[in-house]
């Protein structure tokens, strides 16, 4: 015979954790449920397989409602909605539907926990051997840039303009070649 205390351990209590768990319920709030320690819920969790499975199944539902609201917050979404007013004394309802754009914080989130070498915060910006010198190939494709900006200016003399042009679509290829290597994606062409 096994000493101890007898177990509180109730066969209904497997479907109850299972309801529970699927509001969100976690091993504390299961314990203040069934008015015992957390530890006793973490035995019986380990101990009695079918409230194990409730416990677990429980969690899934939760959880993939979680993901569903997550995906649907990353992603945008429409949402139904009425609007109820007074007219002439007389409630009149009114529905429509509105446009949730996505949300910046929900997709990175999701991006930071599904493609956490892509995503993390702390990810090395380039290879080990492309970083020996980007400072100064971001120095010098600053500098070219500014020559174009120079270059663009309009010039009393068109003969002097044409004169540029070479030089100007020179420090194009070169910003944009510069641009390839460091991995920036400009939004002109």
């Amino acid at each position: 015979m096994a000493g101890g205390r007898p177990t509180a351990y109730k066969p209904e209590n497997a479907e109850i954790a299972r309801h529970a768990c699927m509001i969100g319920a976690t091993n504390d709030t299961l314990a203040e449920r069934f008015a015992v320690c957390r530890r006793t819920i973490d035995n019986w969790i380990a101990a009695i397989p079918e409230f194990s499975a409730a416990v677990g199944e429980g969690r899934a539902v939760a959880d993939g409602s979680v993901v569903s609201a997550l995906f649907a917050r990353a992603t945008g979404m429409e949402q139904r909605m009425t609007k109820v007013f007074c007219h002439r004394g007389q409630p009149v309802m009114a529905n429509y539907t509105v446009q949730l754009p996505p949300d910046v914080r929900a997709c990175i989130f999701w991006l930071r926990n599904r493609r956490p070498e892509q995503w993390r915060e702390n990810r090395p910006l380039t290879a080990e051997g492309d970083d020996r010198d980007w400072v100064s190939e971001l120095e010098a494709a600053s500098e070219r840039v500014r020559l174009a900006a120079i270059a663009e200016r309009p010039r009393a003399d068109p003969a002097q303009s044409a004169a540029e042009g070479p030089v100007r679509s020179e420090v194009d290829a070169a910003v944009r070649g510069a641009a390839e290597r460091l991995q920036v994606h400009s939004v002109h062409s």
